[in-house]
């Protein structure tokens, strides 16, 4: 793979994803064109198009400090600066998480979140859309110089007593066996040296990142004063990780406890693990084939300890790849292992961000398509329905047909009046909805939750208690949930008790309103209860086997799960709305199809040649609808050649 192979992975992957949104388009003017489905569902297409189009692939580099991952970082995207690009060396370079993407204005900037800011409620995502919190400094790209001065500000430090950093957690407590580790010399007795900033947000004029890649570079994990949690919610956000080693000691106890509680339960296809510095696993002086032996046996055991593939763990020595680009050394670019990776990251983890993309998108779609095939069938058995009455009435006698006219007649009239009275059925769906249904599920009531939680995880001081609090937060975020699933399934049933009195007096499609919303929601949340009650079970995290690094993460957990709860509040709100619209559709349909027999036995009754041009009519919308349904097909078809492909492929790679 040519140093440019990355680049053109990611290029394609960019064109991919535009491919799909257009395709997505496709089934969009579709469905408008048809208008069988609710409103709500063409909106959901049109916004899934525009989300592909601004689909990312985010990969953050993360490990423990001093492995090399900022090195890593310019040897793989920045060596094109002719230098090292961001701030790398011995020791600790890196004291905040750098988020690197693509700059909107075409001009380069660094924008940095000052440490203040660790006091306020809001999230990382939160603050990023207010720019009133963030510096900005302008990168002038032209001036090496300049850039390598604004960029040496993501090593900054500043000095603060240590019972403030101790109660952010950015410093383990006294032990007088390792007195080192929490004081200071530099800054005095009784004060630490903690990180200036939070967050940066680095944008670049960059063909890597212009095609659709978001880097995060990391810091150490058990960098002493780093806000710790900031990396591990980088790492487990991104759509991918690259878990940095060091070659010469492997998996260290605390590598396999960041592996075991932030990066593991992430799909094998999001995850690569680098063991760097590979040119220190043996002496310049051996010969060739001693370091290759001596990478592979640590590659195999690495693998082994981790439980990953073999190809998924790659020796590289990230110094060697960038002096090799520097200097156009092709030979040492090779022996460094940095193409090698390259190929990873091209063949295993930018194909497993499509797939994820391809396999959800195919999901919605087919739901789409089988919603509109289920509607044009149940137009089609009414047509040969029609047809046949048609059919009966002109072999039978003229002086029956004002006999059906009239109770047509009835039959549109009696329906007018039943939608009607649905009507008022509807408004008290509605607000049950906007009610009791949601009042399991209230703000109020949540922020409640967290506010006793966090008042009592502030009162105990052992594993065990600060464990429990985890577990008695998420008990009770359940039981809400499993309140709204039983208020949920009962107004389903109302719902569908209205309906079904209606489906049967005028035949109408059959229709399944359980509040399907709440099911993946809720498996959602328990999914997040198990990864905290294991990240509870294990609180000794690198440097850090204080709890006060458990309640800072429950305040992040706190944010996650209110607006994990607004969301659900929103779409169990739209599933009701769905639900309705979908039954006043069948109810327009079905008013419709009265109104044309009515006008179509009026005009027998006038003249009994009518019967003909109604069958005539009944025909001709039969072969329209067997045109929408081939052209259905068709279009299904084409989808499914096309997402087996691009799954299969990706399996493949």
């Amino acid at each position: 793979m040519k140093a440019k192979g990355l680049i053109d992975a990611l290029q394609d992957f960019d064109a991919w994803r535009q491919e799909l949104a257009k395709l997505v388009e496709q089934v969009s003017s579709f469905t408008h064109r048809l208008d069988l489905l609710p409103s709500g569902t063409m909106l959901r297409l049109e916004i899934l198009a525009r989300e592909l189009r601004l689909e990312r692939v985010s990969i953050s580099f993360y490990g423990e400090f001093a492995r090399g991952k900022s090195e890593l970082i310019n040897s793989l995207f920045f060596y094109d600066q002719q230098r090292r690009f961001l701030p790398s060396g011995v020791g600790q370079t890196t004291m905040c998480p750098v988020e690197i993407s693509a700059s909107e204005n075409g001009q380069a900037s660094l924008e940095l979140l000052p440490f203040q800011t660790r006091t306020m409620h809001g999230n990382i995502q939160e603050l990023k859309k207010d720019p009133g919190y963030w510096k900005r400094f302008p990168l002038p790209m032209t001036d090496p110089v300049a850039v390598s001065q604004v960029l040496q500000q993501l090593q900054e430090t500043q000095c603060v007593p240590l019972v403030e950093a101790r109660r952010f957690g950015l410093c383990p407590a006294l032990d007088s066996t390792r007195p080192q580790i929490s004081h200071c010399p530099p800054c005095g007795e009784g004060k630490v040296k903690i990180s200036r900033w939070r967050f940066a947000q680095l944008r670049l004029v960059h063909p890597a990142l212009r095609s659709g890649l978001i880097i995060i570079d990391t810091p150490g994990l058990n960098s002493l004063g780093s806000e710790a949690e900031l990396g591990l919610d980088a790492a487990r956000m991104a759509d991918a990780s690259i878990f940095v080693l060091a070659a010469d000691s492997g998996v260290t106890q605390s590598d396999l406890q960041i592996w075991d509680q932030s990066l593991s339960f992430h799909s094998r296809q999001r995850q690569l693990v680098v063991l760097n510095k590979c040119d220190l696993l043996v002496d310049e002086l051996d010969p060739p084939e001693e370091r290759l032996q001596a990478e592979h046996k640590q590659q195999q055991f690495v693998a082994e300890r981790l439980q990953m593939p073999l190809d998924h763990v790659i020796p590289i020595s990230a110094r060697e790849a960038l002096i090799g680009r520097l200097r156009a050394d092709q030979n040492q670019l090779e022996r460094s292992g940095i193409l090698r990776l390259e190929q990873a990251i091209a063949n295993i983890l930018i194909p497993g961000k499509r797939h994820a993309i391809a396999a959800n998108t195919q999901q919605i779609l087919q739901r789409v398509l089988m919603d509109q095939r289920f509607i044009l069938e149940e137009q089609l058995q009414v047509i040969h329905s029609d047809r046949e009455s048609m059919l009966r009435l002109q072999a039978q006698a003229g002086e029956q047909v004002p006999v059906l006219l009239e109770r047509q007649r009835k039959i549109l009239e009696h329906l007018e009046l039943d939608w009607t009275q649905f009507r008022i059925l509807q408004e008290e769906f509605r607000q049950e909805a906007r009610g009791p249904l949601l009042e399991s599920l209230s703000l109020e009531g949540l922020d409640q939750i967290i506010e006793k939680s966090r008042s009592e995880m502030l009162a105990v001081w052992t594993t065990f208690g600060i464990y429990e609090r985890f577990s008695q937060f998420f008990i009770d975020t359940i039981a809400g949930f499993d309140e709204a699933m039983t208020r949920a399934n009962r107004l389903s049933e109302r719902m569908m008790t209205a309906y079904r009195s209606l489906e049967q007096r005028y035949s109408l499609p059959r229709l399944d309103t359980l509040p399907y919303v709440l099911l993946p929601r809720r498996s959602e949340l328990l999914a997040l209860s198990d990864y905290y009650e294991r990240f509870g079970k294990r609180l000794e995290i690198a440097a850090y086997p204080q709890g006060v690094v458990v309640r800072k993460a429950f305040l992040q957990l706190a944010n996650r799960v209110r607006t994990f709860v607004q969301e659900t509040r929103r779409d169990l709100l739209s599933w009701v709305e769905e639900s309705l619209d979908l039954m006043n559709g069948h109810l327009d349909r079905c008013r419709g199809q009265a109104q044309e027999r009515t006008a179509a036995l009026s005009a027998i009754a006038e003249s009994s040649a009518s019967v003909q041009q109604r069958i005539d009519a009944l025909n001709l919308k039969e072969s329209r609808i067997h045109y929408e349904i081939d052209e259905l097909t068709h279009l299904q078809e084409e989808l499914d050649g096309y997402f087996q492909s691009v799954l299969s492929l990706e399996m493949a790679s």
